[in-house]
């Protein structure tokens, strides 16, 4: 994981959100990591590592399975706009963890930021050396 990723996560203020909020911010990145049809060992790690900076345990992973995610999408709507932030910090790094930016990772995300009203885009220029999966 970059030095980017391992300090935005390190500084993610987990008093900032509810349980609830936590659950439905996880269930958005849950999609994230499953919506290219592959589990990269570096996406569970990095998910395991948000929930557990949360201080959600395993028991919380049932409700994050069980979490609808249109439901997750209507929470993080009132979401305050630093948790909109935090969570598109999330979903970006979710996004590249694998080092592959998947067609499906960048919709969902998109959902998300319009959605929700984050109005952070995802920047695939960014990324010049990442390969991209899932792109007519």
């Amino acid at each position: 994981m970059g030095l980017y990723l391992h300090q935005t996560v390190k500084t993610l203020d987990m008093k900032k959100f509810t349980y609830e909020q936590k659950i439905a911010m996880m269930r958005i990145l849950l999609d994230l990591v499953l919506a290219d049809g592959r589990i990269d060992e570096r996406e569970t790690i990095f998910f395991d590592k948000i929930a557990s900076i949360l201080g959600l345990d395993n028991s919380a992973r049932k409700d994050v399975d069980a979490k609808n995610s249109l439901l997750a999408l209507t929470e993080i709507s009132e979401y305050t706009r630093e948790q909109k932030e935090e969570l598109s910090k999330l979903m970006g790094q979710m996004i590249v963890i694998d080092e592959d930016i998947n067609y499906n990772e960048i919709r969902i995300y998109n959902v998300v930021n319009d959605f929700c009203k984050i109005n952070i885009g995802f920047n695939m220029e960014d990324y010049p050396d990442y390969s991209r999966s899932g792109i007519s």
